[in-house]
């Protein structure tokens, strides 16, 4: 896993500034820790590469001034970056190609006009772990293939699903008496004794898990052999196959049956894959350890016989469990408190055992230890408490109504708000949804229990809405409602949270400003209405003075309508100054 303080070096190889200068705004966005360099060509690209090579992820144009095949460039890009996760960026127009890109080993391909700084950084960071995965992968390919050559015990590789075999070592062709060309021609059944079922089954049911079991098989010349089977999945040129190591213990045979009962306890003991079966000695040396290790912590069990315990053990953890194990010899079980075990990634995972002492049982002569990997469990349990105790800091520091709605019982819970802001005792009060019904106001109910219901039916995780709640006084207060949806994991809703405020004095304020506007719009029309009459007539006699200006018994006339006019609109004038005032 890469750590999340690291340095990340990235390498744009684009020739237009301006996206380059987006990349870089992004990459700001989501990390305070990076390098970023750029290439304008597939020129300068290469020797950035050659010089230094060990960039985080590389991201590449596909259209450069100096390469006009992108198929050319993208390979020579790949076989430039070694280590380096590639993210090809294209357009809408080259989206099928940057598709074909993925087979040729391009980590990821990126729409240029649908990036954005997640989308960049999580496509980095999961390219990044696609490249580790990918060159672990084939490391171990390696191995395999050399050990698998090298080995002097037989081994082959088989189809997972046909069960062909796709390859076979000398030791195997030895065994079997068949040349590599005639194996290559078969699949296993071809080597099961007559009547034997019981690989069929063995395959079918394991065909992605490591296994191990006996079967008998025969040579090419009829001879019957008994074979110990250890098969792991792997990837053999592309595909999905098994790598098998073959035991020939016929000759053990005779010995095994006489340890028959020991072996049925064995077998008994690894049966169920999620619990990891070991031996122990008195000395907390590990005597034998069940295949099923290399599924549950990723060790080898082969490589585990021998070693210590208190090895794996966090050190934080070992007086502790020194001291239940001191209760055996007077217990014949000990379950031990959980405790943090090493995995194969050198990670510590909890594991919780359940110890039998058996030492004085000649077939066993140990300790048995049940032990089960309870990772998920303890950090789901650390989640939880973390997130009730958010809960109850945040239901007893806000001032809001915070409720919890079981939707199949009914049954409603509220903070310390339902008595400070409206007044009901929660000693006294069931709370549950018919309770709640009959405290929203009579106007606001069937709109509230549609969009209640809308809610549940169509699974909307979020709901906004305002109404009327009456408190323990009879009174109202306005209130506004936010609440979430909760589902279980069939997407079935099963509860619903809600933050309600008390909005009642911001409602009455509002309500306030907009009774007074309503008063001042009537003040300006009633202004605008009887100011603008008297003017209008002042205007008219005006006109009619310049049109008559010879007829001196009308000018007369109208100076007293002039007067009389001035006199009314002086008495309006007060009017309305008077009732602003008041």
């Amino acid at each position: 896993m890469f750590e999340e303080n690291e340095e990340l070096k990235i390498l744009v190889i684009e020739d237009n500034y301006g996206d380059f200068v987006l990349i870089q705004e992004y990459l700001t966005d989501e990390y305070s820790n990076f390098k970023i360099e750029r290439a304008e060509n597939f020129k300068n690209a290469r020797k950035f590469l050659e010089d230094n090579g060990d960039y985080s992820a590389v991201l590449l144009d596909l259209s450069l001034p100096d390469v006009d095949v992108p198929e050319k460039l993208v390979k020579e890009v790949l076989d430039l970056a070694n280590s380096s996760a590639v993210i090809v960026l294209t357009g809408y127009a080259d989206k099928g190609f940057g598709m074909k890109t993925l087979s040729w080993g391009v980590s990821d391909y990126l729409l240029k006009d649908e990036i954005t700084s997640s989308i960049l950084a999580k496509s980095i960071r999961y390219s990044r772990e696609r490249k580790r995965v990918r060159r672990q992968l084939e490391e171990s390919e390696k191995k395999y293939r050399n050990l698998f050559d090298a080995s002097p015990m037989p081994m082959w590789v088989l189809d997972r699903n046909s069960l062909e075999f796709l390859n076979v070592n000398t030791a195997a062709m030895e065994l079997y008496g068949y040349s590599r060309q005639e194996f290559l021609k078969m699949n296993i059944r071809d080597l099961w004794a007559e009547g034997e079922t019981t690989g069929e089954e063995i395959w079918k049911n394991n065909i992605n898990e490591f296994f191990s079991f006996q079967i008998k098989h025969c040579t090419k010349e009829g001879e019957l052999l008994y074979i110990e089977i250890e098969s792991s999945p792997i990837t053999f040129d592309g595909r999905d196959a098994r790598v098998t190591l073959a035991h020939d213990v016929t000759a053990k045979v005779e010995a095994e049956r006489e340890l028959f009962h020991s072996q049925q306890r064995f077998k008994a003991l690894v049966q169920d894959g999620s619990d990891m079966i070991s031996i122990i000695d008195e000395n907390f040396r590990y005597s034998y350890i069940s295949p099923s290790v290399k599924n549950i912590l990723d060790v080898d069990p082969e490589n585990m016989g021998g070693r210590n315990v208190f090895d794996f053990i966090h050190p934080g953890d070992e007086v502790r469990i020194r001291k239940y194990l001191k209760f055996l010899g007077n217990k014949k079980t000990v379950q031990l408190p959980s405790y943090r075990y090493k995995n194969g990634e050198g990670e510590w995972r909890w594991l919780e055992t359940i110890m039998s002492d058996l030492r004085d049982d000649p077939a066993v002569g140990g300790l048995v230890a049940n032990s089960r990997d309870i990772t998920q469990f303890i950090n789901q349990e650390k989640e939880l408490r973390e997130s009730l105790e958010r809960y109850d800091i945040v239901a007893k520091a806000t001032s809001d109504l915070i409720m919890d709605y079981n939707i199949e019982s009914g049954e409603m819970k509220f903070n310390e708000a339902i008595s400070e802001i409206f007044g009901y005792s929660t000693e006294n009060t069931e709370f549950n949804g018919s309770w709640w019904d009959s405290k929203l106001h009579p106007d606001d109910f069937a709109r509230i229990k549609a969009q209640e219901r809308e809610m549940i039916e169509k699974s909307r995780k979020v709901g906004h809405t305002e109404y009327r709640l009456a408190c323990a006084d009879g009174s109202y207060k306005y209130v506004l409602d936010r609440s979430y949806l909760l589902t279980d994991s069939s997407g079935n809703p099963t509860r619903i949270i809600g933050s309600i405020q008390d909005i009642t004095d911001r409602y009455n304020y509002i309500k306030a400003i907009e009774d007074s506007n309503e008063r001042l719009r009537e003040i300006a029309w009633t202004q605008s209405h009887v100011v603008r009459a008297p003017l209008a007539r002042i205007m008219g006699l005006i006109d009619l003075l310049k049109n008559h200006r010879e007829n001196i018994e009308n000018v007369a006339e109208i100076l007293d309508n002039i007067l009389i006019s001035s006199k009314e609109l002086d008495k309006v004038i007060r009017k309305i100054a008077n009732r602003t005032e008041s």
